[in-house]
């Protein structure tokens, strides 16, 4: 009677505690949680309209600078002078430099949909030197007081339609800027530099407040830049609380739009000034507060029932063999993480087990993760080694394909061109590292061809690779590394002819590969270096070599791999053996 006495104070006490602590906290949590919800709401709505305008002013104070940068520019000012101009004999080289010049910044600046100059004689001169006056387009103004505060001297547009060249009708936003002949100071026209208007909707329409939220542009006399149902807008289908929300300039307003609560939250550009508005529904910030206050009373019953439970495990179990949570801690001090613990024990004790168990099982995981963690920076270590031949190789084939062309050898440039297309798209593979020997050998030969043709009658090859082998798989560029090796390092330097083999055939559950070139060879003390990777050749060299062996330790382990035999003034032979896999199951 008196252990049932006990058990039953143990259970009311600890459960009457435990509810009354759950109730407290579940209500300042609450309450907390409440309040954190709609103040990060807030604060998130401001700082992601500032960023938005910070972004826009980014934009636009390129184009200012762009726009500066053009009016200075020399072949545009001697366009412009007005004593020139009565001499019309150079006005049309000119004209074609200043397109030529518009042309460069867009092929940089692809958010800049045109740069065009319209004359004070109602002439233009764009960026396309075909185009032409739209007759029936407004000849646009520019005036003191229709710049922009915060650019230097220019003018910034809201969204439009720009007409002025004829068959044209892009959606743009554009910054004009007076031009004057710096000499005489005279005005000689308008500068147009129009940003696509994608640029602006594609920064707006990334930004998400909220299920329904969204942002949209006013300046400062309310006209509508940007709005993500501008033709709604335009229409009359739709309209926003415009008059109300320019006089906030930085801050939130909240109003009734529909029958639903709308908080509007601004950011006034001091550069464009243009104003950014943020548009969330109050409905959705809360929306979820129904359901945390399901899961709050949830917590807390399941919490009532578990303090019974706890306290009835308390209450009968006093005691647990410690000795054993004690061994088991010594097992793990040995290095033993492969222990589980099991104890029959006070539920202290027994829950100690269990963090001990889990805190064994992070630190194995924390182990594994490492290992895999170590593999995989290697991997891609090889990989960014495996990605310099490329360039390497590119840069001297164009230079050959330009020599080429320079020298009228049409037929062997188109050559050269087509087999490094083919040898590049080939290369690419679709992002696989494991390919077909028939794919690597293909890709071998397009090398060799284009190698052959830079170097004429320097070099010639032979590919000897038995076709049994096409269907087995093998590493992407494999081969590649090892002939240009010897390309670079044992054949272009002769005076005869250079002969580069390469052969492939089973043998057994193997496949083997064999580059072999009659070469200038190499000392024992050149060989061991190259395996190395501490060759002071300029080119790959041993990091090539270097990088094809740890490919093949990495992917097939290390019974496989490269061997060398070289002999000074003889030659190379190069071996290479990988299994003969059919499935890339590597």
């Amino acid at each position: 009677m008196r252990s049932r006495s006990i058990q039953l104070s143990i259970i009311i006490g600890f459960s009457a505690l435990l509810v009354a602590t759950i109730i407290i906290i579940s209500v300042f949590t609450f309450y907390l949680f409440n309040e954190t919800l709609i103040k990060n709401s807030l604060n998130n709505n401001a700082q992601v309209v500032a960023q938005l305008n910070r972004d826009i002013d980014n934009y636009v104070s390129n184009m200012d600078n762009i726009s500066i940068v053009v009016e200075k520019n020399n072949d545009l000012q001697n366009y412009i002078n007005t004593e020139p101009l009565d001499n019309q004999e150079n006005t049309p080289d000119l004209k074609n430099k200043v397109t030529s010049f518009f042309q460069s910044i867009i092929s940089v600046r692809k958010d800049i949909d045109s740069i065009i100059l319209l004359l004070d004689d109602h002439t233009i001169v764009s960026d396309q030197p075909d185009d032409k006056v739209n007759q029936f387009a407004e000849w646009p103004s520019l005036s003191t007081s229709g710049k922009t505060i915060g650019l230097n001297n220019a003018s910034l547009s809201s969204s439009y339609v720009q007409d002025i060249i004829m068959g044209k009708y892009p959606w743009v936003i554009t910054l004009s800027r007076d031009v004057y002949d710096v000499k005489t100071n005279a005005h000689r026209g308008i500068l147009l530099v129009d940003l696509d208007y994608r640029i602006i909707e594609g920064l707006c329409s990334n930004i998400q407040l909220g299920e329904s939220g969204y942002v949209f542009i006013i300046k400062p006399g309310g006209e509508i830049v940007y709005h993500p149902r501008q033709q709604l807008i335009y229409s009359g289908l739709k309209s926003e609380l415009v008059d109300r929300v320019k006089t906030v300039t930085n801050g939130q307003v909240t109003d009734k739009v529909d029958g639903r609560d709308v908080l509007y939250t601004t950011n006034t550009s001091d550069y464009t000034g243009w104003t950014v508005v943020g548009v969330s529904y109050i409905d959705e910030i809360f929306y979820n507060r129904a359901s945390l206050q399901y899961y709050f009373a949830m917590i807390a019953v399941a919490c009532f029932f578990a303090s019974v439970i706890i306290s009835f495990y308390i209450s009968v179990r006093i005691t647990q063999p410690i000795e054993v949570l004690r061994r088991s801690m010594q097992a793990v001090e040995a290095g033993n993480f492969d222990i589980n613990i099991s104890v029959n024990s006070t539920d202290e004790v027994n829950a100690l087990a269990q963090d001990f168990n889990i805190t064994i099982r992070k630190i194995k995981e924390l182990i594994q993760q490492n290992n895999k963690t170590s593999e995989q920076k290697r991997k891609h270590e090889l990989k960014a080694l495996q990605a310099q031949i490329n360039p390497h190789f590119l840069y001297n084939t164009l230079d050959s394909i330009v020599w080429m062309i320079e020298c009228g050898e049409y037929e062997n440039a188109i050559t050269m061109t087509s087999s490094l297309a083919r040898f590049f798209r080939l290369g690419i593979s679709k992002g696989a590292d494991i390919i077909t020997v028939q794919d690597e050998i293909e890709h071998l030969n397009l090398y060799l061809t284009i190698q052959k043709l830079r170097y004429k009658d320097r070099i010639d090859f032979q590919i000897l690779v038995d076709p049994e082998i096409y269907q087995y798989k093998t590493l992407k560029m494999l081969i590649q590394p090892l002939v240009e090796n010897a390309i670079y390092h044992g054949l272009k330097m002769q005076d005869k002819i250079g002969m580069l083999t390469v052969q492939g055939k089973k043998d057994g559950n193997d496949i083997v590969f064999k580059v072999i070139d009659n070469g200038a060879g190499m000392t024992q003390e050149e060989l061991s270096n190259l395996l190395n990777g501490h060759s002071s050749s300029k080119g790959l060299g041993g990091v090539g070599v270097k990088n094809v062996s740890e490919r093949i330790h990495l992917y097939f382990g290390d019974s496989y791999n490269i061997n060398y035999e070289s002999e000074k003034g003889v030659g190379t032979v190069v071996t290479i053996r990988l299994p003969a896999l059919i499935e890339s199951n590597i």
